[in-house]
């Protein structure tokens, strides 16, 4: 028999009531306690709770109860498809039971868990979409035998607002975490730049060369370093290295690498045992299995006289005054995998107008949309007859020929260049 028309419409005034508090609540905790604190009694019914999946386990996990029922139901869990409301949020409906006696899929262990005894209830999943993201669940109608149709078409309603409120709740959780993020991400970049030198040798402190250096970070966090500095009077130490992987784990490598540099590289030392010393102390502490590879030098500031070490890096490019530019020959092996790793060396002496551009592959493996990578020739090509530019100069030729020929594919990594030029006379 339906009910009074003065009943369903009160319902249906109570719902609209209940409506319009839950759309105010800001978080998931108080959400759940006013849904279950004031939807209990104007649906009738002895107990209610909603139970929202673990998502590790699959498990539907009680995460607040109202009614007597309320001290012992804090910790149920029910095993995934189990029970009436595991039933209800595999076939995304509702289920009605009026006697559980009498229903196989009843979950009997949590009345033997909570001393509660059911005799009816009535489940809705919780839709968002087509995906199912909980079940709210009445047990046990007042004043009545058992719940009704009339009942099922306001839980009907009813489920579709919690479900929309827990949806809001989440996505407004899931800004938050992501404004975390994106803050943690900025300040680690803050930090990381805060790293890399920004101000240059002056003719004083280097009458011999010109140096300039610049890192493009493809995301927040850069995996590449470049830094140069001071190790006697007249010698400068100067790197290049790019870091495996991308993210906040290869920035992290990244400045550990550069700390173990500056203490490593001492007055007398050369570039050969600088790496193996670093060497041996990342591989001693490296728990993410990364990597990283590098070219390392010691230049004289006032002869452009160098030796540099190399450690599975990708070759640099010298440019002479005239004619066309050609690759050092590369050598070495990476840095952070083997102990007993070697490592190429070599010596150079830059003449009047020469340049020396040491760089990542983030400039030979830039790519277009058609995925073709910058490549070597296309590098060569950016700088030749480009000799009478400074090193700032040449720096952003190549990197503006790197974006010219991406043509708006998002970097797949990070660009890096040192260029240190012979000064002319």
């Amino acid at each position: 028999m339906s009910a009074p028309a003065e009943v369903l419409g009160e319902g249906y005034l109570g719902l609209l009531r209940l409506a319009g508090e839950i759309g105010r609540e800001p978080e998931l905790r108080g959400l759940l306690e006013r849904i279950l604190e004031k939807s209990r009694p104007w649906m009738r019914a002895e107990a209610c709770s909603i139970f929202l999946p673990d998502p590790g386990t699959g498990e539907l996990v009680i995460h607040s109860a109202h009614g007597n029922s309320a001290p012992q139901m804090g910790s149920l869990r029910v095993p995934q498809g189990a029970g009436i409301v595991g039933a209800a949020m595999k076939e995304k409906k509702m289920i009605r039971v009026d006697d559980v006696t009498r229903d196989s899929r009843f979950f009997g262990k949590a009345d033997e868990q909570t001393g509660w005894k059911t005799r009816a209830l009535l489940a809705a999943p919780l839709l968002d979409g087509t995906e199912c993201i909980g079940v709210i669940e009445f047990l046990n109608p007042q004043g009545r035998p058992g719940f009704s149709r009339e009942d099922e078409e306001l839980m009907e309603y009813f489920a579709g607002l919690v479900s929309a409120a827990l949806v809001r709740i989440r996505a407004h959780d899931a800004a938050l975490e992501r404004a975390q993020v994106q803050r943690d991400l900025d300040l680690a970049r803050e930090m990381q730049e805060g790293l890399l030198p920004k101000a240059f040798p002056t003719r004083e402190q280097a009458p011999g060369v010109e140096i300039f250096a610049r890192l493009d970070p493809a995301k927040e966090v850069s995996g590449d370093l470049y830094d140069f500095f001071p190790v006697e009077p007249g010698k400068m130490c100067f790197v290049v290295g790019d870091v495996s992987g991308k993210g906040v784990a290869a920035g992290l490598f990244m400045a550990v690498t550069r700390t173990l540099i500056r203490a490593t590289a001492v007055p007398g030392r050369k570039p050969l045992e600088i790496l193996q010393r670093v060497n041996a102390q990342l591989c001693a502490e490296n728990q993410a299995n990364l990597f990283v590879t590098m070219i390392l030098g010691i230049l004289d500031t006032a002869t452009g006289r160098m030796e540099y070490g190399q450690g599975g890096h990708n070759p640099p490019l010298l440019i002479p005054s005239q004619g066309e530019p050609v690759y050092e020959p590369s050598g070495g092996m990476p840095l952070g995998v083997f102990e007993d790793a070697k490592f190429g060396q070599r010596q150079l002496d830059l003449k009047a107008g020469e340049t020396l551009l040491v760089y990542t592959d983030g400039v030979t493996e830039a790519m277009n949309p058609s995925r073709e990578l910058f490549g070597e020739e296309r590098f060569k090509r950016a700088v030749q007859g480009q000799a009478q530019l400074s090193p700032a100069q040449l720096t952003q030729r190549v990197v503006g020929e790197v974006a010219k020929f991406a043509s708006g594919a998002e970097p797949s990594d990070d660009i890096t260049l040192l260029a240190i030029k012979h000064r002319d006379g």
